[in-house]
């Protein structure tokens, strides 16, 4: 589980138990054992980002396909201060990732259903602080004693501004690319050729040019339409 996986079912089991329930991630897995102030229970999946969207699976449009028996998916939003939290019924985001899946394998038929799929925040946006959801408060109280520590989430190329120190220009080449329903940005540094994510999926990761850039993001979308050739793959963009 990588560390943004991790910081997102800490921030998320700190959160349940703020609001009166316990909760227990499930090893190995995505998954949260949530017990709720009424004592019912269910299980969760918890997905995490720190970018516009989220990322599931395609395969995860099939129900129950892990055997998990998620009941709903919680998404989490690292990037504010204070993490914020999506309940939606796990039905509505399988019924929608099968959906999407069937018109792209119908689009060419032959693929496997495999790899990322992105999930808009528009399509979880009405489950904002559902915790009703889980049987949990609606209001955080500090009296539940939870002893988590806060998370805070960190990014990656992103310093704290001061007012004393000096403004930094970074005279690199600013480039873009859609994939996967995601708007990827990078940067070229124009001695060395090396290109950096500095927003969308795989941000903070450095590359030794732009073409092996385009091959790893191809290969993290399981898209095997798009070339990965940098001069079709990223187009330059002027910052105003």
């Amino acid at each position: 589980m990588g560390d943004i996986a991790r910081q997102g079912v800490a921030a998320f089991v700190a959160e349940v138990r703020s609001r009166g329930g316990r909760a227990e991630p499930i090893p190995g897995r995505r998954d949260v054992r949530v017990c709720g102030s009424d004592g019912s229970e269910r299980v969760v999946r918890v997905c995490p980002t720190m970018n516009d969207g989220w990322l599931a699976r395609r395969q995860d449009g099939v129900p129950s396909a892990d055997g998990a028996g998620v009941a709903y998916w919680v998404f989490v939003d690292l990037a504010p201060t204070s993490p914020e939290f999506y309940v939606v019924d796990s039905a509505e985001i399988e019924a929608g990732i099968e959906e999407e899946v069937a018109l792209w394998l119908a689009d060419r038929p032959g693929r496997t259903p495999t790899g990322s799929h992105p999930i808009a925040r528009s399509n979880v946006v009405h489950g904002h602080d559902r915790w009703d959801l889980l049987a949990l408060d609606a209001v955080r109280d500090p009296a539940h004693g939870t002893t988590a520590t806060p998370v805070v989430a960190t990014r990656v190329g992103r310093p704290v501004a001061r007012t004393t120190a000096p403004e930094i220009v970074d005279d690199r080449l600013v480039v873009t690319a859609d994939i996967g329903g995601y708007r990827v940005q990078g940067r070229v540094d124009p001695v060395t050729g090396t290109l950096e994510i500095t927003r969308g999926p795989m941000e903070g990761r450095r590359f030794p040019d732009p073409t092996a850039a385009a091959r790893a993001l191809v290969t993290f979308f399981d898209d095997h339409e798009t070339e990965p050739d940098c001069d079709t793959f990223w187009r330059s963009e002027v910052l105003g």
